[in-house]
């Protein structure tokens, strides 16, 4: 609302704004006034401790952002038997995550193939790649297994290091694949919903943006109802907003550090660009974020290019993944919502009541 209508409107209501008390005004600033109302003896002067003692009270707009997990690199000397210790581990844990996708019928490890076995499944890491057959190993052994050219486009999916289940079947003197099954997302895991109202706005870096684009993005910013966060990929240009209480800003680095944030229910995974700078500038910002949830890791395949790093294991599904890798686009992939944006001309907004997804262009 422009500054001459909410100056109206609250002198309509027998309240006069001070300069501080106007810069600090909600979005809604007809929801302040029955607050003001009730404050005895009644003010005439509004200042900006009457609208901060009522926007705490009512815990009016932005609602705590919280850093639960940083995806860090380790910056150690490499040994041999830090390798090992890092891909057990690794294989163990996306090992229990796909158990549960797996039926426990006929699943084995390699060590149990035996000649008479002619249907079984494993799950195994990916250790080399040889034409239209793949090398399996799990902790017990090793093992080749091919792809018929019905399956090459699961094989190309493939990459080293990638920990997946296979159901396999013997055909003649060898083991073929049936089936490949990624530790991934279900399909039917409730989606996770705020109860009350609450909208968050995903922004590229506004550092080049004019001064008169600016200020339209800040008018419209400030017009959102119900908007309480606003996450900014890179440096932001100084807004209007910043001055604003009930709006929170996150500001997100350009460093290669993914962040988990929980904000009430819902589980925000940032991930800036210059992590996902490996892959083709010709992937989609969709095709490679849903591969991440697919994989379930934020480092799949070939891990040695990135030496010895931390859990990069997504043991808990995120209920939004927000990048600024690639075009503008947003899909949404088994209940997760996935934004990518790199202009600072649009605007990405979540209402995390109904998880529905609004991209404006200014």
């Amino acid at each position: 609302m422009e500054e001459k209508k909410i100056v109206k409107l609250f002198l309509q209501n027998g309240f006069q704004l001070s300069k501080s008390a106007l810069t600090i005004i909600p979005p809604n600033p007809e929801e302040v006034i029955p607050e003001l109302k009730k404050i005895k003896p009644r003010p005439f002067i509004v200042t900006d401790e009457h609208i901060k003692k009522i926007l705490k009270a009512k815990n009016f707009g932005s609602v705590e952002v919280k850093t639960i997990k940083k995806f860090t690199f380790k910056k150690t000397p490499l040994h041999v038997n830090d390798c090992v210790k890092h891909l057990s581990s690794r294989y163990e844990k996306i090992k229990s995550i796909l158990i549960k996708r797996m039926a426990p019928k006929k699943l084995v490890s390699i060590n149990k193939i035996t000649p008479r076995t002619t249907e079984f499944s494993i799950i195994g890491l990916v250790k080399k790649r040889n034409g239209n057959s793949i090398l399996v190993e799990d902790l017990t052994g090793v093992t080749s297994l091919y792809f018929d050219e019905s399956m090459k486009k699961e094989l190309d999916s493939i990459l080293l290091d990638d920990v997946v289940g296979i159901q396999c079947k013997k055909i003649e003197e060898k083991y073929h694949v049936k089936k490949l099954i990624y530790p991934d997302v279900l399909s039917n895991r409730n989606v996770a919903k705020t109860k009350k109202e609450m909208l968050i706005a995903f922004l590229a870096s506004t550092q080049n943006l004019t001064d008169a684009q600016t200020k339209k993005l800040t008018n419209y910013l400030l017009g959102i109802k119900n908007l309480s966060n606003i996450f900014v990929f890179g440096p932001p240009k100084p807004l209007y907003l910043t001055k604003t209480p009930e709006l929170n800003f996150v500001q997100i680095p350009l460093d290669p550090i993914p962040k988990l944030f929980q904000l009430d229910v819902i589980k925000i995974l940032i991930i800036p660009n210059p992590f996902l700078n490996r892959f083709s500038k010709h992937s989609s910002p969709s095709d490679v974020l849903t591969s991440i949830l697919k994989k379930r890791e934020l480092i799949a395949g070939d891990s040695k290019i990135f030496n010895i790093y931390d859990d990069f294991i997504l043991d808990e599904v995120p209920d939004i993944i927000a990048s600024n890798f690639g075009r503008p686009t947003h899909i949404n992939y088994k209940g997760t919502t996935i934004i990518s944006n790199s202009n600072p001309k649009k605007v990405f907004i979540v209402n995390l009541k109904t998880r529905d997804v609004q991209q404006i262009s200014l």
